[in-house]
């Protein structure tokens, strides 16, 4: 599948503070890529390196293939944007406002400005000035402006940050369609992780500067399954048997639990076998995970949930 973003050791230092270190992530034609981050964790940072509105320190940038700064200078003519907040001019209404960037672009399809209002929802807001607009229809008109010139990649900067739940959904239901039905490439930051989640089927998670984890939907999915947690005196005497009764991936997270990822075992199954072998159990229950607490484990450092088979003492 065509790469539409490569971002490799991607490094960014002001003065005394390292914003970015050796970012690497890769964006994939008809993704919906949700970069997870605190605030401060260097998104916004990331996102205009990307766009070049800002100069990285070291590492490199390629869209569409480029393969020098000609190429991606070119590139970026298919790349539209909205990042930090929306390019509109307050005392003009949304109409003009497209009337205005449709001509510094050089876009010479009138028709284009009216589809691109209906597309968005705006096309009934009639003369009513920008400075009026709900933060919602601002975020709207921002998108607006970035598909103008039709780009095949869309990179958003916190756009539901604000808005209220009825614009949240029509705002997500507005970027699936402009991936499933307009084919184009979508980048979108957040730290309002339930609301990604409903729309992107990849995950970059930013902390501090660096990717703690890449991830696809359908990984997340097989790691949030049903989980059996042990507590035991001793692990060591647990892994044995577990490598026995059961072919699921298990990981050791201390020298007292153990977490084993079966769908099917029930408990009871886990209670007779360890009893059996005269293993004493001080505690074991199922669970799960969730997207969020995945996230926490990550960024606090203390992410012990990725199955590993056979894992080791930690």
């Amino acid at each position: 599948m065509e790469n539409i973003l490569v971002v490799e050791n991607i490094s960014k230092k002001y003065k005394n503070y390292q914003a970015l270190k050796d970012v690497s992530l890769t964006i994939r034609k008809g993704d919906i890529y949700g970069l997870i981050g605190r605030n401060g964790a260097g998104k916004t940072t990331l996102l205009k390196i990307i766009t070049s509105l800002s100069k990285e320190s070291s590492g490199s940038v390629q869209l569409f293939g480029s393969n020098n700064q000609k190429e991606f200078i070119k590139s970026l003519e298919r790349t539209g944007s909205v990042i930090e907040t929306p390019v509109a001019y307050d005392n003009l209404s949304a109409r003009e406002n497209l009337v205005y960037y449709s001509k510094l672009r050089g876009v010479v399809d009138k028709k284009m400005i009216d589809d691109t209002l209906k597309l968005v929802d705006l096309a009934d807001v009639g003369k009513k000035k920008t400075k009026h607009f709900s933060l919602g229809m601002k975020q709207k008109l921002g998108i607006a402006i970035a598909l103008l010139s039709q780009p095949d990649f869309l990179i958003l900067d916190e756009p539901i940050n604000g808005l209220d739940p009825i614009a949240i959904v029509e705002f997500r239901d507005l970027l699936k369609k402009l991936n499933k039905e307009f084919n184009i490439t979508i980048l979108i930051s957040s730290h309002i992780l339930s609301e990604l989640y409903q729309v992107a089927n990849r995950f970059g998670i930013l902390n501090d500067g660096k990717i703690a984890e890449e991830m696809s939907k359908e990984d997340f999915e097989k790691l949030s399954r049903n989980m059996i947690c042990i507590e035991v005196e001793e692990v060591e005497k647990v892994t044995p048997i577990l490598e026995k009764i059961t072919q699921s991936a298990y990981k050791v997270i201390s020298q007292n639990e153990i977490n084993v990822y079966d769908p099917d075992i029930e408990v009871t199954d886990f209670i007779h076998h360890l009893t059996e072998h005269k293993i004493t159990i001080n505690g074991i229950y199922k669970t799960g995970i969730d997207l969020e607490n995945h996230f926490k484990a990550l960024v606090d450092g203390t992410n012990q949930n990725l199955p590993v088979k056979g894992g080791k003492m930690q």
